[in-house]
């Protein structure tokens, strides 16, 4: 946390920051400061997390130019391509591919929210 506050005089009884990165500051006689701020965070969940994510978001791609692919041919011809039928029906784990990619989605997100002190 970085805060950035320009009070050149203390006013009498108060607190004046100039800069400050991190820590917590309280006042008063029965004021309590919390530091939420982590350390250095271990970044490896959330990597493989990310890595997971961009890997079923590509998968969800190439789905989705095979889907547009079997529209054309439906739109010209009347049928599919038996190859791209093929590999259709080997991949229509449609659900099952937008589910695994949510789920990294959340990974990632659980990841991130507890890099930036949320619950996760």
């Amino acid at each position: 946390m970085t805060v950035a506050h320009q009070n050149p005089e203390p006013q009498p009884g108060g607190i004046s920051i100039g800069t400050m990165h991190g820590g917590a500051v309280a006042q008063g006689s029965h004021a309590q400061a919390v530091n939420v701020s982590q350390g250095a965070a271990d970044t490896s969940e959330l990597r493989d997390a990310v890595t997971a994510l961009r890997e079923e978001l590509r998968r969800l791609g190439e789905l989705e130019a095979q889907l547009t692919a079997a529209e054309a041919d439906i739109a010209q011809t009347g049928q599919i391509e038996p190859s791209r039928l093929a590999w259709l029906r080997d991949r229509i784990a449609v659900g099952a591919t937008a589910a695994t990619g949510l789920a990294a989605a959340g990974q990632a997100a659980e990841q991130l929210a507890r890099l930036i002190g949320g619950q996760g």
